[in-house]
């Protein structure tokens, strides 16, 4: 992905269910520039053209608009470096939320842990599932993920919020039916929604599973922030790489040296990733948005 196509609506435009006037409105598309998920032109006839744009603030993350209707058009698309600014999700509402505050607190008891690609040992029991327990304290990219979201969510919702050795095993991308099985046990246990596309810019708190080669090298980490203006990416995960032994920020540091709230200003940095390469070092991947809430330790 060397580029991203964006729809610019002077004015706002009614969404739809389909490429169609004709089926169910989502609501009202506000003028502004807005993620283009897939285009339809000349669909259903000649005299019209679709574009399916990404917003999240309509429910469903994404409608159709008409973009033109014979000679007149109602959006023009765009072909550029730089991804529009996304309406975010608050969650204040969800009742399975779990607070940002919470979660990096949680990251204190990964301070000493490193990586080791086959032994991982967790620093807390989990709901429904015998682990191995710390010392020593060594994790890898799955179990790190699984440990911190699966106590946060049981912490905070309790008899609401489900875990067991199927979700535990999809945490571990222990079958080759599913390879994006951590997406898949984070979505259907209530911790997330599916993303609408993978290629589309992170919401704050994804959880993504990536692969570098289809089915190899794949890893699991969460996203806390993308930053549209540089298309930067905030990625806090258990590696062995980017500057990491254990638990940390990619191409920042270690938790242990940088603790646990991010670098300030981390986007200005050239050591982090930005989305385009993400993806393109992850060609194979899928995303989930991770119900969580009162986010600040991104800085923006």
């Amino acid at each position: 992905m060397d580029t991203y196509r964006v729809a610019r609506l002077p004015a706002r435009l009614r969404g739809f269910a389909l490429p169609d006037t004709s089926t169910p409105s989502e609501g009202y598309v506000e003028a502004g520039d807005y993620l283009v998920l897939d285009e339809k032109p000349s669909h259903p006839t000649p005299d019209t053209d679709y574009a399916r744009l990404l917003v999240p603030n309509l429910g469903a993350f994404d409608t159709w608009v008409c973009t033109r209707w014979r000679t007149q058009r109602y959006a023009t698309l765009v072909s550029q470096e730089r991804a529009p600014a996304m309406a975010r999700l608050s969650f204040d509402g969800e009742p399975l939320a779990v607070s940002e505050e919470r979660l990096i607190a949680l990251l204190g008891a990964f301070l000493d842990y490193r990586y080791h690609g086959s032994r991982a040992y967790y620093p807390w029991a989990l709901p429904g599932v015998r682990v191995q327990l710390a010392p020593p304290r060594l994790n890898n990219c799955c179990t790190f993920v699984e440990a911190l979201l699966v106590k946060a969510f049981s912490e905070v919702q309790g008899a609401a919020f489900s875990w067991d050795m199927r979700r535990h095993r999809q945490m571990m991308i222990a079958s080759t039916e599913d390879y994006f099985s951590p997406v898949t046990a984070a979505v259907e246990s209530g911790m997330a929604l599916v993303a609408p596309s993978a290629d589309v810019p992170p919401h704050p708190w994804t959880l993504s599973q990536g692969w570098r080669s289809q089915w190899g090298s794949g890893h699991t980490f969460l996203v806390l922030d993308h930053h549209p203006e540089t298309d930067k990416v905030l990625v806090l995960e258990s590696n062995a790489a980017f500057r990491l032994d254990g638990v940390g920020y990619r191409g920042l540091g270690n938790l242990r040296d940088v603790g646990l709230q991010p670098p300030a200003a981390w986007w200005k940095r050239g050591e982090v990733w930005t989305w385009r390469r993400i993806c393109s070092t992850y060609p194979f991947r899928r995303q989930a948005w991770l119900k969580v809430k009162a986010r600040t330790a991104a800085g923006r």
